[in-house]
């Protein structure tokens, strides 16, 4: 089991991290580390030399981020291209950002690491919220590979997305949201990721606030009963797709 999107690097694993990480291993074969800013990029980067075939990096600047740090963290990923897996998490939030003005700025920013994606052939992981139609527009027509992360939009885009050879990826969001078991229930094999989105998205806050990456066999777990298969057959094609569009 990978789990391809996780923020390892946020505070709330600050005071644990490396027990976490340990109980990761005893889980799971890999965690693809999620980073939103530069300081998490940094981290990632750290704890990926740390932990080397364990935890693989990205390097992305959140939409909602400060954007004056773009600059800083092109060039990091340009210095890094070795090490990352890929360019995320990037993209569009139009859930907070309601502003004309900003929303035309994150697409002048998505541009850039779409450019940068294409350039260095890394995988885009893509932040969607609200603007997943929007996302997938400015990609559609490029070639690169694109993991629509968290995805929790329209059924009629989905199949677009797969029709264009992206992937989407289910977070534990499926144990809760009826529009994700929707998306889940009719992805093909082949398009299929695992996520946690850790610390977000915890199967159950009232036992526990954080998330965490082994938590994707309770997505697992549930896909397969949505989908009349083994939690086994699950995970199988989850990693597999993993291993193919991150190239480990």
């Amino acid at each position: 089991m990978i789990d391809i999107h996780a923020h390892l690097c946020f505070p709330d694993f600050e005071d644990d991290r490396e027990v976490i990480i340990e109980k990761c291993k005893q889980e799971l074969l890999g965690v693809v580390i999620g980073t939103a800013r530069y300081d998490e990029a940094l981290c990632a980067l750290k704890l990926s030399k740390r932990h080397a075939g364990f935890l693989f990096p990205t390097i992305g600047l959140h939409p909602t981020e400060d954007f004056s740090q773009v600059d800083r963290i092109i060039r990091l990923v340009h210095d890094n291209r070795e090490s990352i897996v890929g360019i995320g998490e990037v993209g569009m939030d139009y859930h907070w950002v309601k502003d004309e003005i900003k929303r035309k700025e994150q697409a002048k920013i998505f541009s850039k690491f779409i450019a940068l994606a294409e350039e260095l052939e890394k995988p885009l992981v893509l932040h969607t919220w609200d603007a997943e139609e929007e996302c997938f527009n400015m990609i559609k027509d490029k070639p690169v590979s694109a993991i629509f992360h968290c995805f929790n939009g329209k059924r009629d885009l989905a199949e677009r997305i797969i029709d264009n050879g992206f992937y989407i990826s289910i977070s534990t969001q499926v144990l809760f949201s009826k529009n994700v078991r929707k998306i889940a229930k009719m992805l093909p094999s082949n398009r299929i990721l695992l996520e946690t989105d850790s610390p977000f998205l915890a199967p159950n806050k009232e036992l526990d606030k954080r998330n965490y990456p082994w938590n994707i066999k309770l997505a697992a777990r549930k896909i397969a009963e949505l989908r009349h298969a083994s939690e086994d057959e699950i995970l199988a094609h989850a990693l597999r797709n993993a291993k193919k569009v991150f190239n480990i």
